[in-house]
């Protein structure tokens, strides 16, 4: 069974939340060499209004990266028997994350077609806060196959 096979319709809702805390913000800011003072400093963030710190805009990558691994073994997928890489990403921003924020993850799949032998599949990551309201969509296009073996993939053309 082919890769895109796998995952075509597929959606995962992670099963938990993530809670945003502070320190990780501080943590992953010093990480990235982030400079902007509001994700160290709690002064500088309430002088711009914020409650709490706030995260860098690539720290979604950290629960992203959850959510992904989740629904891919949701759809049976693991790296013992696929080869994937992150061939592009489009994130769309909608609210600052903050410290305390409780996340969730919903990941589906947008689209999926082939291309030169190779499953090239969009998957789409909403991010929504405790009231259900969209703070980060993220669409992901990756390139991959199923293992070796799998014939169904690349149809037994050696």
């Amino acid at each position: 069974m082919s890769l895109a096979d796998r995952l075509a319709g597929a959606h995962f809702r992670y099963p938990d939340y993530y809670e945003v805390d502070r320190e990780k913000i501080r943590e992953y800011a010093r990480a990235v060499k982030s400079v902007d003072p509001c994700s160290a400093d709690l002064r500088a963030a309430a002088g711009l209004g914020y409650d709490g710190l706030v995260a860098p805009l690539t720290f979604i990558s950290v629960f992203g990266h959850m959510a992904i691994s989740g629904f891919f073994a949701h759809c049976g997928v693991t790296t013992d028997d696929a080869q994937i890489v992150q061939v592009d990403q489009k994130i769309e921003f909608y609210r600052a994350i903050t410290e305390g924020d409780r996340l969730h993850c919903d990941v589906s799949v947008e689209s999926v077609r082939r291309a030169h032998g190779t499953d090239i599949i969009v998957t789409k990551q909403v991010v929504t806060d405790e009231a259900g309201n969209i703070v980060q969509q993220t669409y992901t296009t990756l390139a991959g196959r199923a293992g070796e073996g799998d014939k169904g993939f690349n149809d037994g053309v050696a």
